[in-house]
């Protein structure tokens, strides 16, 4: 019996690694090249000015992707640590625990947050006026309606009042903005 738990562990292991993997390939890879073609298209065509003056976008890109990566790799540890899960919502790979630590005690979305952070800094470097403001909040607005429509009605199923008390103290995205009472 102890052989099977270990297994069913070790296989659990195994589909969270993989789930952040080829969700990491996604979401930090092939999301940002489609933004980053269709971005510099769309300023061509409509002929959008440049966000900032070149050479000082390589000044500025770095230091908010820099900051944009801090976030979800620091949730990711985080959540696969203290979760027991990871931020692939597969009944296989999902969280076993609310947390609240790390990243978490600052905002409820703090991957979401950095990945925004990401795309305005990706704007930035590539000096791209729609992949700044356009692309990264086109990308938010659809983060937010899944997270509001679906993944916190999910938590809240799953967790009950610990989560609902975790989220009434906690705030959305943004870290440190507290909510008010």
């Amino acid at each position: 019996m102890r052989i099977i738990t270990e297994n069913k562990k070790l296989s659990r292991k195994k589909k969270r690694v993989f789930a952040l993997i080829y969700s990491g390939i996604y979401v930090m890879i092939m999301l940002p090249i489609i933004g980053i073609v269709v971005s510099m298209a769309l300023d061509n065509l409509l002929n959008l000015p440049k966000i900032i003056p070149t050479p000082y976008n390589f000044v500025v890109a770095p230091i908010i992707l820099i900051i944009g990566f801090f976030w979800p790799i620091w949730a990711n540890i985080e959540i696969y640590k203290r979760g027991n899960g990871s931020p692939v919502p597969f009944e296989a790979t999902h969280t076993l625990n609310v947390v609240s630590s790390g990243p978490y005690k600052y905002t409820r979305n703090p991957m979401i947050f950095g990945y925004v952070l990401i795309l305005i800094g990706l704007g930035f470097l590539i000096n791209s006026f729609f992949m700044t403001v356009g692309f990264a909040l086109i990308i938010l607005i659809v983060l937010i309606v899944v997270i509001k429509v679906w993944e916190e009605k999910n938590l809240e199923k799953r967790f009950g009042s610990q989560y609902f008390e975790y989220k009434k103290n906690v705030s959305f995205i943004i870290p440190f903005l507290k909510k008010r009472k």
